[in-house]
């Protein structure tokens, strides 16, 4: 028995199947630009000794161009020329300048996050006003050792999550302190103070090194920076 064809039947199938092709491709084409910035946003950990130092090379050559002529002037063909390596070596580890701005933002978080590290072990059994003044202090001292490298790091260079984590870092740091030295505060305020702290600290810390008006020495600086906090602490924190 011969089947009769429908007039048009075959091409609402033809058309139907290119609709669906080109959806496929589409969808294709979309995973495939996520799998793009995927492996943009991916750069290779350093696993080895001798990659480890062309990473800190790398970084380092950043910092100096950075100093010398500005953001602008932070090229990868510049890098690599400043880094002594071959633009190869930076694009093994850095898939682009926002990778390396990542990393050396990460870099700087990092150190100032052992600070705060060995500042908790060294007073580990101090009183928390005492531990409030050694953390002002050496935050202080971090940010001050190298004040134009910061101010660029803060002002210039793009950059995401690294400071929220380390702000985090801060939060847990004083959550611990004050429940392992008061009993005496009031629950409900607990989180508005957590927020508080950290901010405060910083802030204070950072306007010591990078912010003084004429006049002020680091120093004084510091030391009022230490009263305040402790002032908000001694209003929040009873007995």
């Amino acid at each position: 028995m011969t089947k009769t064809l429908r007039p048009g039947a075959g091409r609402v199938s033809s058309r139907s199947e290119r609709e669906k092709g080109a959806r496929k491709s589409a969808q294709t084409s979309r995973s495939e630009k996520v799998a793009q910035v995927r492996r943009r946003d991916a750069r290779r950990e350093p696993k080895q000794r001798r990659a480890r130092e062309t990473v800190e090379a790398v970084l380092d050559a950043v910092v100096r161009i950075l100093k010398r002529g500005g953001i602008e002037k932070v090229t990868t063909n510049r890098i690599a020329e400043v880094a002594g390596v071959s633009v190869g070596s930076v694009y093994q580890y850095f898939p682009d300048k926002r990778a390396i701005f990542g990393a050396l933002h990460d870099r700087h978080v990092g150190e100032i996050s052992q600070i705060v590290e060995s500042t908790l072990v060294t007073h580990a059994n101090s009183s928390f006003e005492d531990l409030v003044r050694a953390l002002v202090e050496a935050l202080v001292s971090a940010h001050g050792t190298d004040p134009e490298l910061h101010e660029l790091l803060t002002t210039q260079v793009p950059h995401a999550g690294g400071e929220r984590a380390f702000e985090e870092r801060l939060r847990s740091t004083f959550r611990l302190a004050i429940q392992s030295r008061s009993k005496s505060y009031d629950e409900r305020d607990f989180e508005k103070v957590l927020f508080i702290l950290p901010h405060m600290v910083e802030g204070l810390a950072h306007g010591a090194a990078l912010r003084r008006p004429a006049g002020l020495s680091q120093k004084d600086a510091t030391a009022e920076a230490v009263r305040a906090v402790q002032a908000y602490l001694r209003t929040v924190l009873r007995g």
